[in-house]
């Protein structure tokens, strides 16, 4: 990383910080962009130039996790899919543990932000389809193959939004990479309940 990258990336984190610090004091609507520019030392068209509006900034520390289906891309080189996706599981995990304070606190805020909230759901959206397209190489099969689609979103809408919960309920007291463990092996040992048919006789 170049220096202009270097101060790019630290004015981003002192952004980040500066905006979380006052949405916290402050509250969420009641903070304003020119608020978190004076904050960090910088100019409102400064600002913008790294995001494009407050909902952007409040989702900055949630879209600064590791891509993961590239994770899990880089694990499927040399593991089959299935312990490609649990190391990519485990990664994520011990990110959101290494930031719990963070994610916490911006969690508790989308409470107040309907268009972030919203934003969130694009993401995660795009997290989904990012890695039904990887999968869906992986396994050659199509990106709309229900294998695929179940698959991604057992992942990222089951699984990964579950620990989250877990998380966010105990106020990041318990370990999101033992209960990540958990809920893995609860499917392993077929534990969680799957509807099933009566067999016609």
């Amino acid at each position: 990383m170049g220096l202009r990258e270097t101060k790019a990336e630290k004015t981003r984190k002192r952004i980040l910080s500066e905006a979380l610090r006052l949405f916290k004091r402050n509250g969420y609507e009641q903070t304003t962009v020119e608020a978190i520019a004076e904050a960090a030392e910088i100019a409102p068209r400064t600002l913008y130039r790294y995001f494009a509006s407050k909902d952007v900034i409040l989702l900055g520390p949630l879209t600064g996790n590791p891509d993961f289906s590239a994770v899990f891309s880089r694990h499927a080189v040399n593991h089959p899919v299935e312990e490609a996706l649990a190391e990519a599981i485990l990664e994520w995990a011990k990110w959101q543990d290494t930031n719990s304070e963070e994610i916490l606190l911006v969690l508790s805020l989308i409470d107040q932000a309907p268009i972030a909230r919203a934003k969130l759901w694009d993401l995660v959206n795009q997290q989904e389809r990012s890695l039904s397209a990887r999968l869906a190489e992986k396994l050659h099969l199509p990106e709309d193959d229900l294998r695929v689609v179940m698959s991604s979103r057992l992942v990222l809408l089951t699984i990964i939004r579950t620990v989250t919960e877990q998380s966010r309920v105990s106020a990041g007291k318990s370990s999101s990479i033992e209960c990540a463990k958990q809920a893995m092996r609860m499917f392993e040992e077929h534990k969680v309940l799957i509807p099933r048919q009566t067999p016609r006789r």
